[in-house]
């Protein structure tokens, strides 16, 4: 008995890669049409409505909506502007944290949230979460790839 459930637990496993991560996946908004200083500033807002959200209760969002958040950044900063891991933390998150770090950030930023998940929902995103969670898994690991890949020739240079 124990190994029958062993393998159906392992198989089950197997199986879901899409709940390997613990993320729900919705559909991302077309955000293309930005760059540059609208890109940068848009981004600005989604992350703090990210960092807001995740630590202020009064404002916590679904787990759907956090997905939401979280790709829909992705997208505005290594698909639109093209940044580094490194430079998307520093110029977006350590400005995003510093905010949080006043005392009245809650107050504060917190009504701001929801008009910008309604913003990135006008733009085709969804709250609702995907109906082919795995398909959905491997789409993003498949824009990861490339997205790393083209940082990764970016930085290569001809040797002689």
């Amino acid at each position: 008995m124990k190994t029958q459930l062993a393998f159906l637990t392992a198989a089950l496993l197997w199986a879901t890669p899409a709940l390997a991560d613990g993320k729900i996946y919705v559909q991302l908004p077309d955000l293309s049409s930005y760059a540059g200083q609208e890109a940068e500033d848009f981004l600005a807002a989604v992350v703090l409505a990210n960092v807001i959200s995740s630590n202020c209760p009064d404002f916590a969002v679904t787990d759907e909506e956090w997905s939401l958040l979280t790709g829909s950044a992705d997208i505005l900063a290594r698909g639109q502007l093209k940044l580094s891991v490194d430079d998307y933390d520093a110029d977006y998150y350590g400005p995003a944290f510093a905010a949080l770090d006043k005392a009245d950030a809650c107050a504060s930023e917190g009504p701001q949230v929801q008009p910008v998940i309604d913003q990135l929902v006008e733009l085709g995103g969804s709250r609702e979460a995907l109906p082919d969670q795995d398909a959905a898994y491997e789409a993003e690991q498949a824009r990861l790839a490339a997205w790393d890949a083209a940082a990764a020739q970016k930085g290569k240079t001809k040797v002689k």
